[in-house]
């Protein structure tokens, strides 16, 4: 087997060979933007599991060749187009749907987050709004420049 960097630049040139961003890798391949990014900068070796998802979802890429170096990028047109994998996968159902969508541009994904009611209520220094079913547990304040903090009475 090839020295780890080897595998990091057949990576790049895969990268540049499908047109694609370090982060649309990603995405494709389903693995975090930052690990890419950290495989590329050297910071972190690829796994096994990468190679595996690289493989899966670019099927017309050589095993041999990502893992070794040896022969060329692209498997030959002769060789049955079998999926390349390290671990077999129950299903490839989505590997064709993904390689159809690989050069299309599309919107980053949108993560959702958990939507919080939050009641603002105007406080004049040294009063709340009393209730005398509640107590107050904590006071959490938050800045403009992302910081918070927390109060507790007592």
């Amino acid at each position: 087997m090839e020295s780890v960097d080897g595998i990091k630049e057949r990576i790049k040139s895969i990268i540049s060979h499908k047109g694609l961003t370090p982060s649309k890798f990603a995405d494709i391949i389903g693995v975090q933007r930052s690990g890419i990014s950290h495989i590329l900068s050297g910071r972190n070796k690829p796994g096994l599991d990468l190679l595996n998802k690289v493989l899966v979802n670019f099927n017309d890429i050589s095993g041999d060749w990502l893992i070794t170096g040896e022969g060329e990028m692209n498997k030959s047109k002769n060789v049955a187009q079998t999926p390349n994998q390290l671990f077999p996968k129950k299903s490839q159902v989505n590997t064709q749907v993904e390689e159809m969508n690989i050069n299309r541009e599309e919107d980053p994904p949108v993560y959702q987050t958990k939507k919080r009611t939050v009641e603002k209520i105007a406080v004049s220094p040294g009063s709340l709004p009393a209730d005398s079913t509640k107590s107050i547990e904590k006071i959490v304040v938050f800045y403009s420049d992302r910081t918070f903090r927390e109060y507790s009475p007592g």
